[in-house]
Order: C-alpha cells, then structure tokens, then sequence
C-alpha cells in the first residue's frame, strides 16, 4: 500500500468561542491508502479538550509508517489495525486517521458501504443537528439566521447569557434545541440553569459538568428530566461504564477510540450498559462527516455539520439538505479527496 498524509488548516465561517479561548482555525491531518488503484481517505483534527496530539506532530508520527505499510496487502481492516497499534500506544487521534483509511479502503475494495458491511440498517430519514457555536445572543442569532430552516439546532454554551442566548433563538423557531456546555457549568449552575432549559423545550444537555466530577454529575442527572450525555468525560472505552449513573449517554468521536472499528465497540459497549449513543463530527471535513455518517442509523442523536462550519468544502461525500442526511453512493466511508485542497505533508 501506498500512504500519504495531507495536513489542512481549516478556516472557520465564525470564530469559535472555547473555554481555551476564540478559535478561527481548526488544523486538520488527513491521511490517504493506496492500493491497486484504489484510495481510501481518513482524518483526524486537534482538539484540546479531546486529546494532545498536534496536527504536525500526528502528521509525524502517521508518516513514520510508510515503509511498514509499503508491502502489506489490506483485507481485513481489523487486522491491519492490530499491525499498525504498537507504534500510536495510547495516541487514538492518529491512528484514527489511518485507521478510517483502512476502512475506507476495505469498503471500496468490496465495493460496499461500510454502514452495509456492518448491517446498520434504519428506515430513515435521518437529520443532524446545526450547531452554533458559543457567542453573544446576539452573534448566534446571526448564525441562527444563515442557517434557519434546520430542524435542530445545537447550542454551544458557556458564556454569561446562555439563557438569553437560548430565548433569542426559541423566539425565532420550534425547532428542537439541544445543549452543549463543555463542561463549563458548576453544579449549582447547571440545577439552575435546568428549569429555563426545561421550559425552552431543549432536548439534550451535553457535558454540563466539567469531567472527573462523578458524583456531581449523578446528582445533577437526577434531576435532570431532559437526557444528559457526556463528552469530556468519556474519552476512552474504560469511561463508558463510568458514565453509567452519571449520564443517560455517550458521545463517542472516532478521534477517541482509534477510529471507526473502535468506535464500533463503543457503541455496543454503551448499548450494553443501557446508555444512550452520539457521535459528534465537529469541526472536519467530508471525509470525517462521511465516516461518522456510517453510524447515522444506530445512534440515538449526532452531529455532522463539520464541513458546514469551514469556509469551503473538502472532499466529496455525505451531503446535508436542510439537515437530513443524503448518503454517498459511494463505497467504504463514501468519500473521494481533492488532494489540490490540501497541502501534502
């Protein structure tokens, strides 16, 4: 197999507002397997709050496997996996890149979407959520305003008026809302946040608390008649059954688990423990959207509005009209890369 990386800044249509401070670019490390004429794509992309790994330094690390892969014949991503895990230890972020890839690839070799190989079947449609990210009441409402006919809407909070910023948005629709706080809110502020939530009609509370705080988390959803899911404090498989008592769900990124096989895991291990499944596709492009959309039939909410989030769009793949999701025809994750877009690494 042949393997390239590409490394892609991408520029954000809004600065970001993070508890790291404001965001306009989000470095994104795309990778790309080579065989027989065939091409499989995966990413993976910074993200503090997630994981350490830097975009040069994942794009480092992936690059050191080019000679290791030259000679090996993918037919069985799981395999492959196993060859390449002793030299990401405990980096899932790169070896998620490389990972989706072999996925990817896998799929188009067989010529079958992977969401078919892996018998996830719905009936569908299926909408993701438009997030907007944390501002102002009155910059969201801008952003509401670019993006108006969604049917749901995810918040990013965190600031010092979520509620207004919430009612602004409520007044302009009857979309459903669903909440994410980052992790940014006490307890006693999350208990009086709750009733305002309660009474805007938001469906889901994402990450309220700030990770490590257990017991807190079970208090608060105890109270909590809207589902709470965890993110920060869910970042690897042995947290899903921590979560259990302290959440109603998960939100299992493939940038957590390694990839897409991974993240497979996950959701059977959370559905064993009763919890509830999400996948979110941040800020990323088609080619992490198209993988995530892979899992859009077995899971409970998600969010693959990423590449809406970027200036301009990278790859072809899953398509969002209005929120509903148009799957590619392709196979594998259903994505092709515009290798022009990106710089090479």
């Amino acid at each position: 197999m042949k393997l390239k990386v590409f490394r892609k800044d991408l520029n954000l249509k809004h600065v970001t507002m993070t508890s790291a401070g404001s965001v306009s670019v989000v470095r994104s490390v795309i990778v790309e397997l080579e065989q027989d004429g065939v091409a499989g794509f995966g990413e993976s992309y910074e993200d503090r709050a997630i994981h350490p790994m830097r975009a040069d330094a994942m794009r480092e690390k992936i690059e050191r496997l080019v000679p290791a892969v030259r000679d090996y014949a993918l037919a069985d991503p799981t395999a492959f996996d196993r060859f390449i895990a002793p030299l990401f230890q405990d980096d899932a972020a790169s070896r998620c890149a490389v990972e989706m890839a072999a996925c990817d690839l896998w799929g188009k070799i067989f010529g079958c979407p992977l969401r078919r190989l892996w018998k996830y079947r719905g009936t569908g449609p299926f909408y993701s959520s438009f997030t907007i990210g944390q501002d102002s009441p009155e910059r969201a409402v801008e952003k509401f305003e670019e993006n108006s006919d969604w049917p749901i809407y995810r918040v990013e909070l965190g600031g010092r008026s979520d509620i207004p910023l919430l009612e602004n948005i409520r007044q302009r629709t009857d979309a459903r809302l669903y909440v994410d706080a980052a992790g940014s809110w006490s307890l006693s502020q999350a208990l009086d946040y709750l009733p305002h939530l309660v009474k805007l009609g938001v469906e889901l509370i994402e990450q309220p608390l700030p990770p490590g705080r257990w017991e807190e988390a079970k208090i608060f959803k105890s109270h909590s008649p809207i589902p709470v899911y965890a993110d920060e404090s869910c970042l690897s498989a042995e947290d899903i059954s921590r979560c259990v008592g302290a959440f109603d769900g998960v939100n299992l990124r493939p940038v957590k688990f390694g990839g897409l096989l991974g993240t497979r895991r996950a959701i059977a291990a959370a559905k064993a423990f009763g919890l509830k499944t999400m996948i979110g596709s941040p800020v990323e492009t088609t080619v992490g959207a198209s993988a995530v959309s892979q899992f859009v039939p077995v899971l409970d909410a998600f969010y693959i509005d990423g590449p809406q989030q970027i200036d301009r769009r990278i790859g072809q793949g899953v398509e969002l009209d209005r929120g509903r999701v148009c799957f590619s025809r392709l196979n594998g994750t259903g994505v092709t890369f515009i290798k022009t877009q990106a710089r090479m690494a």
